[in-house]
């Protein structure tokens, strides 16, 4: 116990990559199996297989480009995957970089979520006027645990501008976190090899699961009120595709950090105990995003778009462009801190709806400028 102790006051980082370089050749005279390069296989086959299907669907949703307003946020959510799975086995093949690597990996889980919680309020605005005046009539309802003793209206709009800084505060937090994370490694201030107070990676990891927490915990707050309205589009199966591969990459990489951390992870002749902690990370991810690539297809199918008002097909990049164009989140941004200020300095808000009649499209976005659609059409 004394010796754990001591390594969290250590003032001397160890080496996080091993003097040797591994020889990183797979074909070195002849196939050479080892450790290494039976992983920078597997978890290349993995990452392939989930990019292609992703791509797949992606293509599908910009050739039936009709709902701008929903496709948007959905190819954002479906980049995810490639994302994710291309630059986790980038991580595990160029090891020795794997913290550059998954610093831009992570930034956009941000985006993710921030996505998605666009996407739910689009499909409130797009629901029945019966489905809408179900907000209207529903009561106070208590917040989900460990909050449980404070209650909220769903359609206060206060309640919703703190829903939606709870989800855009980690939009703008986590790339702050992590141009930290690189400027402390780069200044050899970070330390990821063990988890100790005299350096950065305890304090930045800390910032980001608080960050990521109250993120997480305004989404499913948000889902709560609403989930009943907007049940035809099956909430619940695409919020689980999206909280889970947040809770996986976020999750695992702490949890493997911390056991290299104690030593319960061994250092090999090329890796160290940070390295085979982000090696074994990256590995399970390219897994995982093949099992969520196929769960996409069924989450955010296209062919609901396809026949959508029977037009006909539009040009693929111009509907990938628009889906990747983030002026959107830049305003939404924005908007959501005048609106959380105004709260904080208890002035009245501007968007606010008449008596009975809610509009979550209005209360939760700034009327800014959006592009022109009608010329998307081929």
């Amino acid at each position: 116990m004394q010796a754990e102790m001591d390594k969290l006051v250590n003032r001397t980082c160890p080496s996080e990559n091993m003097a040797d370089n591994d020889p990183s050749v797979f074909w070195d005279h002849g196939p050479r199996f080892d450790a290494h390069r039976i992983g920078w296989t597997v978890s290349g086959v993995f990452a392939f297989v989930a990019t292609v299907i992703s791509l797949y669907l992606i293509i599908k949703h910009s050739k039936y480009y009709h709902r701008p307003e929903c496709q948007r946020h959905i190819i954002r959510i479906l980049l995810m995957i490639p994302i994710y799975a291309v630059i986790s086995w980038l991580s595990y093949r160029f090891f020795h970089y794997s913290i550059y690597y998954e610093a831009v990996r992570d930034c956009y889980e941000a985006f993710v979520i921030s996505a998605f919680f666009a996407l739910l309020t689009q499909y409130v605005e797009d629901s029945p006027e019966e489905s809408k005046e179900i907000l209207n009539n529903i009561d106070k309802k208590s917040c989900p645990f460990p909050l449980g003793c404070y209650r909220y209206r769903p359609t206060s709009e206060r309640f919703l501008h703190m829903a939606k800084w709870g989800i855009l505060q980690y939009v703008v937090l986590y790339p702050l976190i992590t141009l930290a994370t690189l400027i402390t490694q780069a200044f050899g201030v970070y330390c990821a090899e063990i988890m100790s107070f005299v350096f950065a990676q305890i304090y930045l990891k800390s910032a980001q699961l608080l960050s990521v927490t109250v993120a997480i915990y305004a989404l499913i707050v948000f889902y709560n009120a609403i989930s009943e309205v907007i049940a035809s589009e099956k909430p619940f199966f695409k919020l689980f595709c999206v909280k889970m591969v947040v809770f996986f990459s976020f999750w695992q990489a702490f949890i493997l950090s911390v056991l290299a951390s104690i030593g319960l992870i061994h250092e090999t002749q090329y890796w160290t105990r940070s390295n085979i902690g982000r090696g074994i990370n990256s590995l399970l991810i390219c897994f995982e995003m093949m099992i969520f690539a196929v769960l996409h297809i069924y989450a955010f199918p296209y062919k609901p778009f396809r026949d959508f008002g029977n037009r006909a097909r539009t040009p693929l990049f111009k509907g990938i462009i628009d889906a990747l164009n983030p002026i959107d989140i830049l305003w939404e941004i924005i908007f959501v801190t005048q609106k959380v200020w105004d709260i904080i300095k208890q002035r009245r808000t501007k968007a606010s709806p008449k008596k009975d009649k809610f509009d979550i499209h209005r209360a939760v976005s700034l009327k800014y400028p959006k592009h022109k659609y009608q010329n998307l059409e081929a």
